[in-house]
């Protein structure tokens, strides 16, 4: 377990929806928290914490529904205040892949193109302009209360899941893409470079325009893919060859091998450049050697939970095994059909 790992997904249990086991992340007390400051009033701090608990079940629920409608799983939901944690599972198609992922935000902007029938068009791009806060008038119904908010947090979930960055959806997506095309090392590298851009790019529009929000979801973000680069760089460095390839012994054989005391620049060039491709060779054969190793312990790691699975039934099966049983057989079809 990484150092990071028990602070990004710690997390309560709430119980189950739809057959999965439902969880809540700690980040929803503190933005409960944060909620309550801004409005400067526990009632309507709460009342907004209700209604962005609501539209992120609904945008999990969307997930569940499609998910399960496509043959896919989904056996844990972790909500956070801008949507789920936890990726559902599909068969390995990219159609179902994309149809399950965009069911959240979608249904978030369902809800929220509803409530336009009783706020003006007008109201609602005053309340969508993040220079300007949510204000709620005094003696203003609460229907109306609920309804704006309703908009602006639905209207806010759309737009942040098609983000191109993990863990939001559309971030998801995108990493399945390009690990269909690229190396799983080079996808996740590309992916953890976007998001620590998109961070950065956010953290200072949030500085620019004064809003907290904006820098609050960016510095999350942040974090996020610092994870994910600290994950990723310890899985590649005992295997990083850069450090054990002297360059400088290769060049040195290449000229003691030409026979000559002396070489010209165009040879010495040459020979830099047969250095650095003969590296390069060297790092795609460990590459294609350990993508062939992993695929053999996910290969054996799959075989024990189908025996287990076949000998005492699929009740003697964890959900985190579950899970695991799934992403290993997608990872495995994908494998071959693109082999």
């Amino acid at each position: 377990m990484y150092a990071t790992d028990t602070i990004l997904t710690f997390s309560f249990p709430l119980g189950r929806l739809g057959g999965a086991r439902l969880r809540m992340s700690f980040l929803f007390p503190v933005t409960a928290v944060a909620i309550i400051w801004r409005f400067r009033s526990i009632e309507n701090g709460l009342l907004a914490i209700a209604v962005i608990i609501g539209s992120v079940l609904l945008h999990e629920l969307a997930h569940l529904v499609v998910s399960r409608s496509t043959g896919g799983e989904m056996d844990n939901i972790c909500l956070w205040p801008l949507g789920g944690l936890e990726e559902p599972y599909g068969r390995g198609y990219w159609q179902d892949h994309v149809q399950t992922m965009m069911a959240g935000p979608f249904a978030n902007l369902l809800l929220a193109l509803s409530c336009l029938l009783t706020v003006p068009v007008a109201q609602a791009l005053e309340i969508l302009n993040p220079t300007t806060s949510f204000v709620i008038a005094e003696g203003e119904t609460l229907v109306s209360i609920l309804t704006r908010m309703a908009f602006l947090i639905n209207i806010t979930l759309f737009a942040l899941n098609l983000l191109p960055v993990t863990p939001f959806d559309g971030g998801v997506l995108l990493r399945t893409y390009l690990s269909s095309r690229f190396s799983e090392v080079e996808g996740r590298d590309l992916m953890v470079r976007l998001g620590l851009i998109c961070a950065l790019f956010g953290m200072i529009t949030g500085f620019v325009l004064n809003c907290a929000s904006i820098v609050a979801v960016a510095s999350f973000i942040l974090v996020f893919h610092l994870h994910e680069n600290m994950k990723w760089y310890q899985s590649t460095q005992p295997n990083d060859s850069v450090a054990e390839f002297d360059l400088t012994e290769e060049s040195d054989e290449l000229y003691s091998q030409s026979g000559e005391d002396e070489l010209s620049e165009t040879d010495k060039a040459i020979s830099q450049q047969e250095v650095f491709e003969r590296w390069r060779m060297q790092r795609e054969h460990e590459r294609i050697r350990e993508e062939r190793a992993q695929e053999a312990r996910d290969t054996e790691l799959m075989d024990q939970l189908l025996a287990k699975l076949h000998q005492d039934g699929r009740g003697s099966l964890t959900a985190d095994e579950l899970t695991l049983l799934t992403r290993l057989s997608n990872q495995i079809r994908d494998r071959r059909q693109h082999n």
